[in-house]
């Protein structure tokens, strides 16, 4: 699928509340031919793990408060389907997401299996993964080279994230 595509399909879906968010790319993909349904797949793929860079792997950390594997690829996951422009700001300078978060953790939620939910109502089929015609296999995370715990150095690379993300009042007991 042709990036221009991809992004017009993930910006006509996108919705303020998550579960509506994911059922609008949903009921956009079962529009498509199965074949599309699968370049979406790939595509999505491709750029979530794109993502998997240091510094957006700090943001994560203090956005949603943790960048185990699960919820870096869910923050990741969230990213793309924020669209083209925020995507591609983020990827440049991880603080510029300040302007899209109000500092609520982020959700993914159900995002990352739109293809597969809407290729299966499509098809019936039960073989998206087989469609894919690749091995599903787990990167490396990707980690800063400096501390992504220390608040200090947090607050100095993403001044706008850490005033939207305060350490908690706890964190310190």
């Amino acid at each position: 699928m042709d990036p221009i595509t991809f992004w017009q399909i993930v910006a006509a879906a996108r919705r303020a509340d998550p579960l509506a968010h994911a059922d609008a790319l949903v009921e956009g993909l079962r529009e498509l031919p199965w074949p599309e349904i699968v370049a979406f797949q790939v595509r999505f793929d491709e750029l979530v793990s794109a993502a998997n860079v240091g510094d957006l792997r700090a943001a994560a950390h203090l956005i949603n408060g943790s960048a185990d594997a699960g919820a870096f690829r869910d923050f990741r996951v969230w990213l793309v389907a924020r669209g083209r422009d925020t995507y591609e700001r983020a990827r440049r300078d991880p603080d510029s997401l300040a302007d899209e978060l109000t500092g609520d953790p982020v959700d993914g939620f159900g995002l990352d299996t739109a293809a597969l939910r809407a290729y299966e109502s499509r098809t019936g089929g039960s073989d998206f993964y087989a469609r894919l015609d690749r091995p599903l296999t787990a990167a490396l995370l990707a980690t800063p080279d400096w501390d992504h715990e220390d608040r200090a150095e947090l607050a100095r690379r993403f001044p706008r994230l850490s005033a939207l993300y305060p350490e908690p009042a706890d964190a310190g007991e």
